[in-house]
């Protein structure tokens, strides 16, 4: 677990890094009219995408990690899927787009339309992401995520240098780094796992049921996540887009690094044989995520009105206190997402669904009280309460269920960190480590 979650946070903090070149790059040449415009377009097609996956990529990950033997059926299943899947929302989303952009320049409608055609290779990668990390192969697919934002950094840099920077070839480039990603995991899951080409419709229906049943709450928890994004698409101008989505990226950093636990604790949990060691491995995991959390959240929330101003400009100082809201709220998702995550991996996907589920009607309830009083302020405020109810439920659900207790689970410990242990987190013995993975 140690090893893997070593392996994540690396590969999420590279990520992270190449994220901030691509955020500067974009903001300079599009400004918050053209950020705003990026994010309309790319949010909807991911909508389409994750509501086409039937919760097939968290099923991935739970049954490559109970059921090795099924790594040539899971595999096949995935590139069927994927491709007559991907057909179908392809299609359906090309006449659904624009009642979605209703109010929004041709131009606008015509790159979403034409971005949704990309539908397929979005879907495939999300399963076959599933299938690598329920193998535990955390360096493939780190390797292909960080081949898709390198190749949107290079690009982005490449363009903003010579002046051709702008909407349409910012999306030609995401394009390009969508499909090597996937071809990427491909090649690693042939080397690895060494599938045949073995459709068998009887695993499919097995992953299906798991995966149906945390459906609901995947899309409820995106919803979460991403609703502030989705109402401010429907309500508000470019501008004011572009100034949240911003702030989103920024107060994301901590929270994709945080995710490192959340993203190998799932399979970890799948594999293991002891539940009571998971569940305290799990308590362990939240006490130490939010230790990192508060490290850096002081300098941050102090130094943001200097970062926007300084780095992307003084038409992004706006941003300045809805980004205040989101670095606290990042805390409080990362550690509900890690939660979540450890119900999926203990068989309860019905439990998370429920704790997402709550949490998007509160946030929604929220959003539509705030949001139009408080503008991106109330946005940002919303997400605060709609993840702490997400936190706070999932908590509730996980405790009940494995019999635990509360303090017992939460009480900070002062074995959590150790000298050794924090050393060994920053060695150079996670690169050799990566390496010797692929």
């Amino acid at each position: 677990m140690r090893r893997n979650v070593k392996l994540v946070f690396l590969t999420n903090a590279l990520i992270l890094l190449l994220s901030v070149v691509t955020s500067l790059l974009s903001a300079w040449a599009l400004k918050p009219e053209g950020r705003g415009d990026l994010a309309i377009v790319t949010i909807w097609i991911f909508v389409f995408s994750l509501v086409g996956t039937l919760g097939l990529p968290v099923a991935h990950r739970y049954w490559t990690a109970r059921r090795a033997e099924w790594h040539s059926e899971i595999f096949t299943n995935t590139v069927v899927y994927a491709l007559i899947a991907g057909l179908v929302l392809g299609v359906a989303s090309w006449f659904v787009v624009p009642l979605l952009t209703t109010g929004r320049s041709p131009e606008i409608v015509r790159f979403t339309q034409l971005f949704s055609l990309n539908i397929p290779v979005i879907v495939l990668t999300e399963l076959l992401r599933g299938q690598l990390e329920g193998a535990r192969l955390f360096g493939w697919v780190g390797a292909a995520r960080l081949s898709f934002i390198t190749t949107q950094a290079v690009g982005y840099s490449v363009f903003y240098f010579f002046g051709w920077l702008n909407l349409e070839s910012a999306l030609w480039i995401i394009v390009v780094g969508q499909i090597i990603c996937p071809l990427i995991m491909v090649v690693g899951v042939v080397k690895k796992l060494k599938p045949r080409w073995n459709f068998d419709f009887k695993v499919f229906r097995q992953e299906l049921g798991y995966g149906l049943r945390g459906y609901f709450g995947i899309i409820t928890g995106y919803a979460v996540l991403r609703l502030d994004l989705l109402l401010l698409a429907f309500l508000a101008s470019n501008a004011v887009i572009g100034l949240y989505a911003v702030a989103v990226s920024l107060a994301e950093i901590t929270a994709t690094l945080a995710s490192s636990v959340a993203d190998t604790l799932m399979p970890e949990v799948a594999a293991a044989n002891n539940p009571q060691a998971s569940a305290l491995l799990l308590g362990r995991s939240l006490r130490l995520m939010l230790y990192a959390h508060l490290i850096v959240l002081i300098p941050l929330w102090v130094a943001s009105p200097y970062v926007l101003q300084g780095i992307y400009g003084e038409s992004f100082l706006a941003a300045t206190n809805a980004l205040r809201l989101l670095l606290l709220a990042s805390i409080i998702w990362s550690a509900g997402l890690a939660v979540v995550s450890a119900l999926d991996g203990f068989g309860h996907p019905g439990l998370s669904t429920v704790a997402r589920l709550a949490s998007s009607v509160v946030t929604v309830a929220s959003l539509l009280i705030l949001m139009p009083r408080w503008g991106i302020i109330g946005a940002a405020l919303a997400s605060l309460v709609g993840y702490a109810t997400l936190f706070v439920v999932g908590v509730a659900c996980f405790v009940r269920q494995e019999r635990i207790g509360l303090w017992q689970f939460l009480r900070p410990r002062s074995e959590d960190i150790s000298f050794e242990k924090v050393r060994s987190l920053i060695g150079f013995q996670m690169l050799r480590r990566a390496e010797n993975e692929m």
